[in-house]
């Protein structure tokens, strides 16, 4: 075999398998996209149909009608998910600046404690997370979801603390010749040239918060309290066999983070690339 043909016969393999990826990771996104377009009677059809009859969208319409707190839970999951992200962007950046930055004897203990919090199944904590927020009367209310976040995230503040370490240190000598401080450098070199990371930080918490279900589901019990993941649950039992609306819910519950992916992909790349370019 000559070695052109060869190299044909590779080059078809590798788009067979690129081919085989594409159709088992967008096939899931194309059949909800295709079925939210679907009328009722054209989801029980056999065999099933890839594309609808006619394009519609009366499932949207049925779906705000059967739970008029659709929006409620969509906004009530945009303001946990917001307040979630500004707590460890600020939380996590400032730990990290005190490791990447700061010299103390116990910095280089304290950092390895840090990463092995990740190691901590979260099912350990569950019960005695539970127990704290009961005895500070904080069930039924937004306060677990959201002030964990404000006390730094050990991912996070592994991600800031290594981009940090790729900014030279000149840039602080000069601020302090320049008659600045600490704050001075974390907020005005530090935070600026920081973007990649914070974009990076923003998106990893904001899609952790949106599509977090046992964290509104284990405190939160008012139904007007709930978020857009709870409140699609409680859909399953109201519209079981209306599978047109509960793609509908679904399609609504993963735009926001598809339109964060599509306009921050490239400050996600960069930010995960620096993180590892020191130690």
């Amino acid at each position: 075999m000559s070695q052109s043909n060869k190299r044909v016969i590779k080059q078809t393999g590798k788009y067979v398998l690129l081919t085989a990826a594409l159709v088992l990771f967008a096939g899931p996104l194309v059949w909800m996209l295709s079925t939210m377009m679907k009328t009722k009677a054209e989801t029980y059809k056999v065999p099933p149909t890839i594309f609808p009859e006619s394009i519609n969208f009366e499932a949207f319409h049925r779906l705000f009608d059967v739970q008029p707190l659709m929006w409620r839970w969509i906004q009530n999951s945009f303001a946990i998910s917001a307040l979630v992200v500004i707590g460890a962007v600020l939380s996590s950046s400032i730990v990290a600046y005190g490791f990447s930055r700061f010299s103390t004897k116990y910095k280089d203990r304290l950092f390895p404690i840090v990463l092995m919090t990740l190691m901590i199944p979260p099912s350990i904590l569950m019960i005695p997370s539970y127990v704290l927020f009961t005895k500070l009367h904080w069930v039924d209310t937004w306060l677990p979801l959201i002030v964990p976040a404000w006390l730094g995230g050990a991912y996070y503040i592994f991600l800031f603390r290594q981009f940090f370490l790729t900014i030279p240190q000149e840039l602080d000598e000069a601020t302090y010749l320049d008659g600045g401080n600490r704050w001075t450098v974390f907020t005005r070199v530090i935070m600026p040239l920081s973007k990649p990371i914070v974009v990076t930080t923003v998106i990893f918490a904001f899609v952790n918060s949106w599509l977090d279900f046992l964290g509104p589901f284990l405190y939160i019990k008012s139904n007007e309290m709930f978020t857009l993941s709870v409140g699609l649950q409680l859909l399953i039992g109201q519209t079981s066999q209306d599978f047109p609306a509960l793609a509908a819910g679904a399609f609504i519950s993963i735009v926001p983070i598809g339109l964060l992916f599509l306009f921050a992909q490239r400050y996600i790349v960069e930010g995960v690339v620096l993180t590892g370019s020191k130690g």
